[in-house]
C-alpha cells in the first residue's frame, strides 16, 4: 500500500485499538487477565564475552520445552536481511541444541501469515528496529492475534525490540522511530515499558539512561518502566515476572530500585507501587 493509505488506516488502528479493544490499552500496573503466559524477554541476542544466544540457552529450554518447531518473527530486521536471520536462527538452535527447528512468519502474507501464526507452538520475535517491528505488525492484522495466543500459553520469547513490544507501549526503547506506526501501544503482555541494553552502574552512560526514562516518566507518570542490562532477561510465568542473567533497574518516578538475578519483578513493582500510594 501507498504511505498514505498507509496512514489514513494507522489512525483508525489506532482509533480502534483504544475504543474497541481495551484490554489493549490497560493501564500500567496492572494485569492481563486470565494469562497463561509463558515466555522470555530478553535485553539483548549477544551477552559481551559470549556467543549469540549463549547467555540465554537454559531459560529457552526451559520455554521450548516440547516444541517441535519456533516460528520466527523477523519484522524488526531490513526485508532483505530476513532469509540471512532465519538461517542464523536456525544454525544457532542446532548448535546449542535448543531443541525446536526454526521457521520464518516473513514468507507469508495476508491470511496466510495469521493462519500460520494462529497454528503456531511458539514464536521467537527478533531484535532490531522496534518501529519497523510494529508497524509490520500492525500492517499484517497480527497484533491482536499475537497478544491472545501469548496470553493463552504459546511460549512467546522477544529480544531486544521482541522484547520491546511486550510491554503496553513502546515508550522507552533506545532506536530511531525510522517509519510511522499506527500507535505506539503494543502487546501488552506485562504491565512494564522496557528499556533494553540498559547500563549497569558504574557504566559511564548509566546516569545518562537514567535521566532519559526519569525525564520521560515527567510526561508519562502513570508508566512504570523497567531497564535490562545485555546480560539480563525477564522470565515470565502466568502473572510472575522473575529477572534473569543480570541486572535491572525498576522505575516508578521519582524512584529507581536496583534488582539483581533471582529478584520478584512483580513483588518489586507491587511494593513500588504500594509505597507511592501510602
Amino acid at each position: 500500500m501507498d504511505r498514505r493509505t498507509f496512514i489514513n488506516r494507522a489512525a483508525a488502528l489506532g482509533v480502534s485499538a483504544m475504543a474497541a479493544r481495551p484490554v489493549m490499552a490497560m493501564a500500567t500496573g496492572s494485569e492481563p487477565p486470565n494469562s497463561r503466559l509463558h515466555g522470555l524477554l530478553i535485553s539483548a541476542t549477544t551477552n559481551p564475552g559470549q556467543g549469540f544466544l549463549e547467555h540465554a540457552v537454559k531459560a529457552l529450554r526451559e520455554v521450548y520445552a516440547g516444541c517441535g518447531t519456533v516460528l520466527l518473527l523477523p519484522y524488526a530486521s531490513a526485508p532483505q536481511s530476513r532469509d540471512f536471520y532465519e538461517k542464523r536462527m536456525g544454525d544457532t538452535f542446532a548448535r546449542l541444541e535448543i531443541g525446536p527447528k526454526v521457521e520464518s512468519l516473513h514468507h507469508h502474507t495476508g491470511a496466510e501469515a495469521s493462519r500460520v501464526l494462529r497454528e503456531a507452538e511458539a514464536v521467537f520475535v527478533s531484535g532490531g528496529q522496534t518501529f519497523l517491528l510494529l508497524r509490520e505488525l500492525y500492517d499484517l492484522d497480527l497484533v491482536e492475534l499475537l497478544r491472545e495466543r501469548s496470553l493463552a500459553g504459546m511460549p512467546y520469547v522477544g529480544s531486544s525490540a521482541g522484547s520491546n513490544i511486550g510491554g503496553p507501549l513502546i515508550g522507552t526503547t533506545n532506536d530511531f522511530p525510522v517509519t510511522d506506526i499506527p500507535t505506539r501501544r503494543s502487546l501488552g503482555l506485562i504491565p512494564l515499558l522496557i528499556n533494553p541494553h540498559h547500563p549497569d552502574e558504574g557504566d559511564p552512560e548509566f546516569k545518562g539512561r537514567r535521566g532519559k526514562i526519569l525525564w520521560y516518566q515527567e510526561t508519562n507518570p502513570t508508566e512504570e518502566v523497567i531497564g535490562l542490562t545485555n546480560s539480563s532477561m525477564l522470565h515470565l510465568k502466568g502473572s510472575a515476572m522473575t529477572l534473569m542473567g543480570g541486572a535491572a533497574f525498576l522505575y516508578r518516578r521519582p524512584d529507581v530500585v536496583s534488582l539483581e538475578a533471582g529478584a520478584d519483578v512483580a513483588a518489586a513493582l507491587g511494593s513500588l507501587q504500594q509505597g507511592a500510594g501510602d
